[in-house]
């Protein structure tokens, strides 16, 4: 039987694992091609969507926030993002830190818990379970998936294996 650890936590961390390991890429290609790194973190796919800063940012934000909600803790997200590579990686490695701390047994418990989410228009109401499989998850690889699109569109030379990592 799949445990919400498994399928949250577990899964969290691997993508920032491998998040980190693209953005060691990132780095090594802004290097040899002497780019600026500020001009790749500020990269975006589209004029209205986040730079790939941010969407590191969201991509451990996501993870962190989601797993909260699911424990019944309340936190205020951090709000900025990091301004170098150093500064995300740090970042990230907080976040893994933090996910692995987590109490597996707290975390199943979560999947009955009732989850409100604010928003604009009011908020929406989960139980724990349909909050982490409709709204955690997507989310999480919405902003994984994005920040890989951005690195690919700026010539970063990744592969599916630096997504989904090793097996």
């Amino acid at each position: 039987m799949i445990k919400a650890f498994d399928v949250s936590v577990a899964m969290f961390v691997r993508g920032l694992t491998n998040l980190k390991g693209q953005l060691k890429k990132a780095e090594a290609h802004a290097a040899s091609r002497e780019l600026d790194p500020a001009a790749l973190l500020s990269a975006r796919l589209a004029d209205d969507m986040y730079t790939l800063a941010a969407q590191v940012h969201w991509s451990g934000g996501a993870a962190e926030l989601s797993v909260q909600r699911l424990l019944g803790i309340t936190v205020a997200p951090q709000t900025e993002e990091a301004k170098s590579f150093a500064g995300l990686h740090e970042r990230l490695d907080a976040k893994i830190a933090y996910l692995r701390a987590v109490d597996p047994a707290a975390l199943e418990a979560g999947l009955a818990r009732t989850i409100e989410i604010p928003h604009r228009g009011g908020s929406m109401s989960f139980t724990g379970d349909r909050f982490l499989t409709e709204l955690a998850i997507p989310s999480f690889f919405f902003h994984l998936t994005s920040a890989y699109a951005i690195l690919r569109h700026e010539g970063v030379p990744l592969q599916k294996g630096d997504f989904l990592g090793s097996w």
